[in-house]
């Protein structure tokens, strides 16, 4: 028997064009010879869908189109597709099986996760056994996402000796190493039941979320015998034969997957393209500082994009060095992309003297120490201009911010965290500087000098990142521990941290909420983001 398991990139709530690549994609499977069509999880509107399904006028809309798959879909063809089921006056995140021009049968998603970026115990009822299909002679399970990763659980009750393959579709999002986890969690299950698995997922971004795909076929063994690329639409065809009444999958393409490295960058391109597009924005705007995140920003669009949809801007001031404002124009000459040049300092000093009229001191006695109000009046005027570049011209701006800037609040708020999308938001700066490094080596765009000079925010003479910060080789792993594992004081210093580092890096972190809470998303790439993935109160009073 065979099958086509389908890699597929649904727009959450676009029900009917949705349906429409379904149909697509199944003649496309029957043509070739396929008898089961396997989608992933909720295909027909999209993951995560969240309150959307609790809209009648949504869930009518999906129905609809449920209705006009019926008989839409090749009647030959076994079509198992992820879809919200209203049933009862209840949700299901369910998987709708049609075959000879009816719904032949419901798989009910037991096990909702409710944990990280998933929130479906809210608007979803778990259902209460497994299904077991029968099609030309093959017992089918039928699996949705986290029902195959818990063999003891009421999931696998009911399956062990009573079925003969374990199908599973998924909505899994991308995070650094998840396709080796999927796979180990896959021989889990395989080892568990003794039989073979055939696995889908999504592919696309949504929001902070990439779906990075990961199609594959695993025998009894755990052996993967085929796998597709990731981050890529299409379809993995898989011959299921039976030897002696066992039924096992034959070897096909066994894709290899990407290097560390590799991985995050063609996270970040699938989810600014596909934020871009679905959104309905013609293009891109990066300010162009000759640093290294906005570097690495506009790399990543014009890969994602082409160079005709990105615009490179430089806003140098008063403080800005030759150096930094000639290494962007050279960036935006190796990019191929439009640079405009727009000094910021009439409007900075505009501003400041507005501040000085105004007679502050009058009202704050003695004030501020420093050249705080300084600095992020630059940035500010700089998050002004970017904004209205994207006002008039309908492109959108990409903030250039990284994790390690959001975790410790070293950001301007309505200053550089301007934008729609924040590619770099989930990517520590060490990472920043490996990303680069790593495309320079398949072509190089970035000028060395970006790299190699001392990070800067440039917002006063000789500044560098250091006066503000631990150096980011000791700041990135402790924020890694703090933030991602969750670890708390006393373990990150029995971890050999100094303590006042520590305690000053936490601080920094607690305190920097309310900024973060008002910035734009960005691409999830570690276990645990700022975002939906990590939800902490802006008024707190726990301190370690």
């Amino acid at each position: 028997m065979k099958f086509a398991l389908v890699q597929m990139n649904p727009t959450v709530g676009a029900v009917a064009e949705n349906a429409g690549k379904i149909v697509q994609a199944a003649q496309e499977a029957a043509s070739s010879g396929a008898e089961v069509a396997v989608f992933p999880e909720q295909a027909l509107c999209g993951y995560p869908p969240d309150d959307l399904v609790l809209r009648p006028g949504f869930m009518d809309a999906v129905e609809t189109e449920e209705k006009k798959l019926v008989g839409a879909l090749p009647g030959s063809l076994l079509a198992i597709v992820g879809a919200p089921l209203r049933e009862g006056g209840k949700l299901y995140n369910a998987a709708l099986l049609f075959h000879g021009g009816k719904r032949v049968a419901v798989a009910r998603k037991m096990l909702l996760p409710n944990y990280g970026v998933f929130d479906e115990r809210r608007i979803f009822t778990p259902g209460t056994a497994p299904l077991v299909f029968k099609h030309r002679g093959v017992r089918l399970a039928v699996h949705i996402c986290e029902d195959s990763w818990w063999p003891d659980s009421e999931s696998f009750h009911g399956l062990r000796g009573g079925c003969d393959l374990l199908v599973n579709l998924s909505a899994s999002p991308y995070c650094r190493g998840r396709a080796n986890d999927r796979e180990e969690m896959a021989r889990k299950a395989t080892a568990a039941l003794g039989v073979p698995l055939l696995y889908t997922n999504l592919v696309g971004g949504q929001d902070e979320l990439v779906f990075d795909g990961g199609a594959m076929a695993l025998a009894a063994s755990g052996q993967a015998v085929a796998r597709s690329a990731l981050f890529r639409e299409g379809q993995l065809a898989v011959d299921v034969l039976s030897k002696g009444g066992v039924w096992a999958p034959g070897r096909g393409q066994v894709a290899e997957l990407p290097g560390p490295a590799e991985e995050v960058y063609e996270a970040l391109k699938l989810g600014l393209k596909d934020y871009t597009e679905k959104n309905g924005f013609p293009g891109v705007i990066v300010a162009l500082s000759g640093g290294i995140d906005s570097a690495l920003v506009a790399t990543i669009a014009v890969d994602a994009l082409g160079k005709r949809r990105v615009f490179g801007v430089t806003l140098p001031s008063a403080v800005t060095s030759p150096e930094t404002l000639a290494d962007a124009q050279e960036l935006a000459r190796r990019l191929g992309i439009p640079c405009l040049k727009i000094p910021i300092a009439p409007a900075v000093g505009a501003l400041q003297g507005m501040l000085d009229l105004a007679g502050l001191q009058t009202y704050w006695t003695p004030p501020r120490p420093g050249t705080l109000v300084e600095e992020n009046v630059q940035a500010r005027v700089r998050g002004v201009v970017a904004m209205a570049l994207s006002n008039r011209y309908g492109y959108m701006v990409v903030a250039t911010g990284n994790k390690s800037e959001m975790a410790t609040g070293y950001a301007t708020l309505y200053g550089d965290m301007c934008g729609g999308f924040a590619l770099l938001k989930d990517v520590p700066k060490t990472l920043v500087f490996e990303l680069a490094r790593w495309r320079n080596r398949r072509g190089e765009v970035i000028p060395p000098t970006t790299i190699s000079r001392p990070p800067s925010a440039e917002l006063r003479p000789e500044q560098r990142d250091s006066d503000s910060l631990p150096p980011y080789d000791l700041l990135d792993p402790i924020l890694e521990r703090y933030v991602e594992r969750q670890e708390g004081l006393r373990d990150i210093v029995t971890a050999g941290y100094d303590e006042v580092t520590v305690r000053r890096v936490i601080r920094m972190v607690d305190c920097s909420e309310y900024k973060r809470r008002q910035g734009a998303p960005g691409v999830k790439i570690t276990p645990r983001a700022f975002g939906r993935d990590r939800r902490m109160p802006i008024t707190n009073g726990f301190r370690e």
